[in-house]
C-alpha cells in the first residue's frame, strides 16, 4: 500500500524521513526519534542517580563512624575485675622501652596469708616469689602498673609453661614465647598465648606488707 504524508496527503518516497512536498516528518521516523529521546533520558537519569549515590557516600561513612564511636563508648567496662579492685600504692609510673626484668624476692606464710614487702615492690617494681606448701609450688609475681596499682598474679604463661616475664614500656611480655599483654589490664595484645595472661589474684596492703590469701593460691589450678 502506497504511503502518504499525514499533512498534505501526497505520496511519500520509500525510506524518506520527510515529505518531499511539505517537509512534514514521516510518522515512522518520528516514532523512532521519540524512542531515541526516551532512551537518552533514561541513560542520563541513571547517571544522575549514580552520581547522587556516590555524593552521599562520605556522609554515610561519617554516620557509621559516629554510631560506632557511640556504641564503643557505651560498652560495658572491660577492666579485669580483680585488677580493677587492686589498691593504688604509688603515683602513676612510666616504664622505659628497655626490658624491666623480674627480681626475686623473699616471701613467708603467716596466719593464712602469703606476705611480701611492699617497700621492696615499690623499689623494684617487678618481683617474683614462690608459694610452697606440701607437694604444691605456685610461682607468683607482683608489679606496679602504669596507673600505680599493685598487681599480683600467678607467674605462669600456661600454654608455653614459662614462669618469667619482663616489662617493656606499657606491656607485659613472656620471656619464652614473646606474647604481650597490656600492663594495666592484662588484656592480650599479641602472641599465641595471648588468651592466657598471668592469672591475676587479689591482694591487699596491710601496713608495709602485701598480703595474699593463701587459700586462693592453694586452690589455684591451671586453666589449660
Amino acid at each position: 500500500m502506497e504511503k502518504r504524508c499525514s499533512r498534505c496527503g501526497m505520496p511519500v518516497v520509500q525510506g524518506a524521513r520527510y515529505c518531499t512536498h511539505c517537509g512534514n516528518p514521516v510518522s515512522g521516523h518520528q516514532s523512532s526519534r521519540a524512542n531515541l529521546e526516551s532512551k537518552r533520558n533514561k541513560v542520563l537519569g541513571k547517571r544522575k542517580s549514580t552520581a547522587t549515590k556516590w555524593a552521599k557516600t562520605p556522609f554515610i561513612i561519617a554516620f557509621i563512624a559516629l554510631l560506632g564511636g557511640l556504641v564503643y563508648t557505651n560498652l560495658p567496662e572491660r577492666s579485669h575485675p580483680t585488677i580493677k579492685n587492686q589498691p593504688i600504692v604509688v603515683s602513676p609510673t612510666t616504664y622505659p622501652s628497655m626490658r624491666q626484668e623480674m627480681i626475686n624476692t623473699a616471701s613467708r606464710v603467716e596466719n593464712g596469708k602469703i606476705i611480701i614487702s611492699l617497700a621492696e615492690v615499690r623499689e623494684k617494681k617487678f618481683v617474683a616469689f614462690d608459694y610452697v606448701a606440701a607437694n604444691k609450688r605456685v610461682p607468683l609475681l607482683a608489679y606496679i602498673s602504669g596507673e600505680g596499682k599493685l598487681i599480683t598474679a600467678v607467674s605462669m604463661c600456661e600454654p608455653c609453661n614459662s614462669q618469667r616475664f619482663h616489662i617493656r614500656g606499657d606491656q607485659l611480655v613472656c620471656n619464652s614465647c614473646g606474647s604481650t599483654w597490656e600492663l594495666n589490664t592484662l588484656r592480650a595484645i599479641s602472641g599465641a598465648c595471648g588468651r592466657f595472661p598471668p592469672d591475676a589474684i587479689p591482694s591487699q596492703v596491710v601496713a608495709d606488707e602485701v598480703q595474699i590469701d593463701e587459700a586462693i593460691v592453694a586452690r589455684w589450678q591451671r586453666r589449660i
